[in-house]
């Protein structure tokens, strides 16, 4: 089925209501796995819902093409997977797409003569780098770009507020957006407390906001370049900024992909392919999507399996560039280490950040078949907030009805309509919300109903 459907409005809507769990009568193992996409967000809410419902759900990350491959085996009995069913991963069995949660996918970076500045990149030079024709840091596309964008850089290594983090935007050469997300150990500990943008020179804050339920937060100023600017949470600094003259350094780009099948791959193709560059290919493996392959590129290539692993290696190498989940990029030991997220400029060629609200902008302009897959759009041109790059993850659940299934539907219902409102932003992921949440609920319950 191809026909697109309703129009993917992602705008925030009150949820209430309390989930009919009288279908599921007793305790039960279910095992399911894949995407490791999602993993941050699902580890938290699969503790969740075991400790209020009383089951023992597990999920394993094995990427998602694994996952899908063990779904139709039967070796799992739901699965995650941020992207479609091919048509050789196809199960004889009645099952069906949930999709439960959204993200950004960051370019993740470590370059230390950068001295921890934040770097925007167009979508030319993205294609360059990873698709091989840009080879070093100092290359002109690079330059151009931080002539475009010029550069604020977090001289704080550590934050002093565990599970907070920050991502600086410029709005303009004279003004600038920063967004501050908290980690729901950090937001539930400095709820009511001051979140301040604090003007290190003048001594005072240009902005203030009181930390509430959300767990991201964007706030917009002038600024002055010459000043430095503290980011506080209860008068603790997060982060401290200042533009910096960046040189760029000959150093080889060491670009770092994803070893194993996976969605993150194919939404990360995709966007090139639809957005950038039509040679690319779009399926689940990196080596097959970059037009010509990887391996004439030879040990400035290096693949890693699973996205933990890739934000690792990146992590402990200078010079090295790759994709994955945000919260992967904004994890306060990898920052530690020098890594930062870069802003992509979008169509309407404003860099924007990896943030929730961003990628919320993006998909607002997407459409969403009866299936439930959500299709992209990398042309809009007049939307000034929107980041273009990230994934929408699915839930695959058999409809057959068992007890175990039924488990699954209770879970991703829980999830729609409860721990996804929540604590997605908190977790650096996007909610489905609006429209695409009524229709992801009504796929929801058709796992274990038939």
């Amino acid at each position: 089925m191809k026909k697109r459907t309703k129009r993917f409005v992602a705008v925030m809507i009150a949820t209430a209501g309390v989930l009919s769990t009288s279908s599921v009568a007793k305790a039960e193992d279910v095992t399911g796995g894949g995407a490791s996409f999602p993993v941050s967000f699902l580890t938290p809410a699969i503790a969740e819902f075991n400790k209020i419902y009383g089951h023992n759900l597990t999920y394993t990350s094995t990427g998602s093409g694994t996952g899908k491959k063990n779904f139709k085996a039967g070796t799992f009995k739901f699965a995650g997977s941020d992207s479609a069913v091919g048509d050789k991963d196809l199960p004889s069995f009645g099952w069906t797409y949930v999709p439960y949660l959204a993200g950004a996918i960051a370019i993740g970076y470590r370059l230390d003569e950068l001295k921890g500045a934040t770097l925007s990149l167009s979508p030319n030079t993205i294609n360059g780098i990873f698709g091989g024709s840009i080879a070093t840091w100092n290359h002109p596309a690079i330059a151009n770009d931080v002539k475009l964008s010029p550069p604020w850089g977090n001289t704080k290594k550590k934050s002093d507020v565990r599970g907070a983090s920050v991502l600086w935007e410029n709005a303009s050469r004279t003004s600038a957006k920063i967004t501050v997300s908290l980690l729901p150990a950090a937001l539930k500990a400095n709820k009511g407390k001051k979140l301040e943008w604090f003007a290190d020179k003048s001594k005072k804050a240009v902005k203030t906001v009181t930390i509430g339920s959300k767990g991201e937060y964007t706030m917009t100023s002038t600024v002055n370049l010459k000043d430095t600017y503290s980011i506080k949470v209860g008068g603790k600094t997060i982060a401290t900024y200042k533009q910096v003259t960046v040189k760029l350094p000959n150093k080889p780009i060491q670009v770092v992909y994803r070893a194993d099948t996976s969605g993150t791959t194919n939404n990360f193709c995709q966007y090139m392919a639809g957005a950038v560059n039509s040679a690319w290919k779009i399926n689940d493996a990196f080596q097959s999507c970059v037009p010509g392959g990887v391996t004439k590129y030879g040990s400035r290539f290096v693949g890693q399996p699973q996205s933990n692993n890739q934000a690792n290696y990146i992590a402990n190498t200078n010079g090295s560039i790759g994709y994955g989940e945000v919260s992967y990029y904004t994890d306060p030991s990898r920052a530690a280490k020098g890594v930062r997220a870069a802003n992509i400029r979008n169509a309407a060629k404003v860099f924007v950040g990896p943030t929730s609200a961003g990628y919320n902008s993006h998909l607002a302009g997407g459409t969403q078949d009866a299936r439930g897959l959500i299709s992209f759009n990398w042309k809009q041109t007049s939307n000034k907030t929107a980041y273009p790059l990230g994934a929408v993850t699915y839930g695959l659940c058999q409809t057959a009805s068992d007890a175990k299934n039924k488990v699954v539907s209770q879970f991703f219902q829980w999830v729609l309509n409860d721990f996804g409102p929540k604590n997605a932003e908190a977790l650096a992921y996007t909610p489905i919300l609006g429209g695409a949440r009524t229709n992801a609920m009504a796929l929801a319950k058709k796992c274990g109903a038939s």
